[in-house]
């Protein structure tokens, strides 16, 4: 009878045994699996961080505004000639190589942005400063709007930064960009 307890009590260990170490098995692939989608979304994360912060560079040379001699304003990356237009037009463009990482609408904005700077480019190419500074006093307006609505952009895809779903969202219609003529 005793024989009979002992080895009752052995194979209901070995069982236990074996059921715990199953559980255990399973619980620590699924934590592996859990931090490396969380370790993935950190990545993810700092990208966006990045790409966001490009864009907040841009936008912050464009809100800083001067007056010309006829008090009339324009953004300061006119008022230096056409090397800081330049340099900023291709701070804009390595903003809108991040694409990928922010939001639809964001991106929307900043090519619009891009494009009306891509038009601006042909313009102030070859001028010189105080006729730079007269075509940055011309697209004043149109560019102050245009970065109005791309920080509002970026305050909203800030705001959804975690939610992955939204931001990578894909379409199935491949939508053609037209750069704007001026």
């Amino acid at each position: 009878m005793e024989n009979e307890i002992i080895k009752i009590i052995l194979a209901s260990s070995l069982i236990a045994a074996i059921i715990s170490a199953v559980v255990s098995y399973f619980t620590s692939v699924k934590l592996k699996s859990l931090d490396f989608k969380n370790d993935y979304y950190k990545e993810i994360l700092k990208k966006r961080l990045n790409a966001y912060e490009l864009i907040e560079n841009q936008i912050i040379l464009l809100k800083t505004v001067v007056l010309g001699d006829d008090q009339k304003p324009y953004h300061i990356i006119f008022g230096s000639g056409d090397k800081k237009f330049f340099e900023f037009q291709q701070n804009l463009h390595l903003a809108s190589v991040h694409g990928l990482w922010i939001d639809p609408k964001t991106t929307k904005s900043l090519e619009k942005l891009n494009s009306l700077f891509f038009n601006l480019n042909i313009k102030v190419h070859s001028k010189s400063d105080i006729e730079i500074e007269t075509i940055g006093k011309e697209y004043y307006q149109k560019i102050s709007d245009l970065r109005f609505t791309l920080e509002n952009d970026v305050k909203k895809g800030l705001y959804n930064l975690t939610d992955m779903k939204k931001t990578f969202q894909t379409t199935d219609k491949n939508e053609k960009r037209i750069i704007y003529k001026e």
